[in-house]
């Protein structure tokens, strides 16, 4: 998390996405991050969800044979879950502002 996170926030994101990348094929890290045609985001800091999704959207694109990827015309609608900030201090919502941002911005 801690080198993702550092590369996402510098504006690194293809080194982000590389190193999340290698984790999830290599390592086999983030194992419940897929769960069918959802990508939940829940437990990551908000620097690794948007290099997830990052990802995520780039596989479906490339559609790569090491990693699991999400496939629109098999399984429907692409949901990504963010939480509501249950577990974040305040309990305000981080991910969700941090995600549309990143699509407004992108």
């Amino acid at each position: 998390n801690a080198a993702i996170s550092a590369c996402e926030l510098a504006g690194e994101l293809g080194q982000s996405k590389l190193l999340l990348e290698a984790a999830i094929s290599r390592d086999g890290a983030y194992p419940t991050m897929w769960k069918g045609r959802l990508l939940d985001l829940q437990d990551l800091p908000a620097p690794v969800a948007r290099t997830a999704v990052r990802l995520a959207l780039d596989d479906m694109v490339r559609r790569p044979d090491e990693r699991r990827f999400h496939d629109t015309e098999k399984e429907g609608d692409f949901i990504v879950i963010t939480g509501r900030g249950k577990r974040s201090e305040g309990g305000a919502a981080v991910l969700r502002p941090a995600i549309l941002a990143m699509f407004r911005d992108e």
